[in-house]
């Protein structure tokens, strides 16, 4: 694929990118030669996504596990991420659900 830019050397965490448009926003990153940190609640979910990014465009891949809902747990995530990138220029806050139903 002809990169229109590049984004190697750079690390960008996907809030809720173990599916849908998250995932592909991360697959995108990733193509880009981006490292990712793939952070939602579903471990296996998470897991595979990882290791699915990592394996076809061979970037670094952290699969973190958390609840944008609890404060604590963000921090904790981001220090894990700091940890293991030493940095993050990307922040994608993609995590949510939509439940429909009548009023």
């Amino acid at each position: 694929m002809n990169r229109l830019f590049s984004l190697e050397g750079k690390v960008a965490i996907v809030t809720g990118g173990n599916g849908g448009i998250g995932k592909g926003v991360a697959q995108g990153f990733a193509a880009m030669g981006a490292d990712i940190a793939i952070v939602a609640r579903n471990q296996e979910k998470t897991d595979s996504a990882a290791e699915e990014i990592r394996s076809e465009f061979g970037v670094r891949v952290q699969g973190v596990v958390f609840d944008v809902a609890r404060e604590e747990q963000v921090r904790k995530m981001a220090a894990g991420v700091l940890d293991e990138f030493g940095r993050i220029d990307i922040l994608v806050n993609n995590a949510g659900i939509n439940i429909r139903k009548m009023p």
